[in-house]
């Protein structure tokens, strides 16, 4: 599945940096399970405010994740392109790789 990040780059035009969930690394994957609560997964409010919450936490992940986006850009990219991003990731986890952790193991 394709990821895609639209962002605004430094010269004010919009830029759009692509990601397959095959290429993610699977730490990364993991990581972002930890993080979301997935019984909220589907309220977009309690979404965003997970995302937002823990930005200091996911920035990593999407800069590993979109090689070359910079902190600036991330902080142009919209919350709802950011939730897309993470709820197909975590569809990815469960479908493709059979993991669910709602436990946090």
């Amino acid at each position: 599945m394709e990821l895609k990040l639209y962002v605004t780059g430094a010269d004010g035009n919009a830029k759009t940096y692509t990601a397959d969930t095959i290429d993610c690394r699977f730490g990364i994957v993991e990581d972002i399970l930890n993080v979301l609560d997935v019984d909220n997964l589907d309220n977009k409010a309690s979404l965003a405010a997970m995302i937002i919450r823990s930005s200091k936490q996911l920035k990593p992940f999407l800069k590993d994740l979109f090689e070359g986006v910079t902190d600036e850009e991330l902080r142009s990219a919209r919350t709802s392109n950011i939730i897309q991003i993470f709820k197909d990731i975590y569809s990815y986890a469960v479908n493709e790789l059979g993991t669910l952790n709602k436990s946090g193991n």
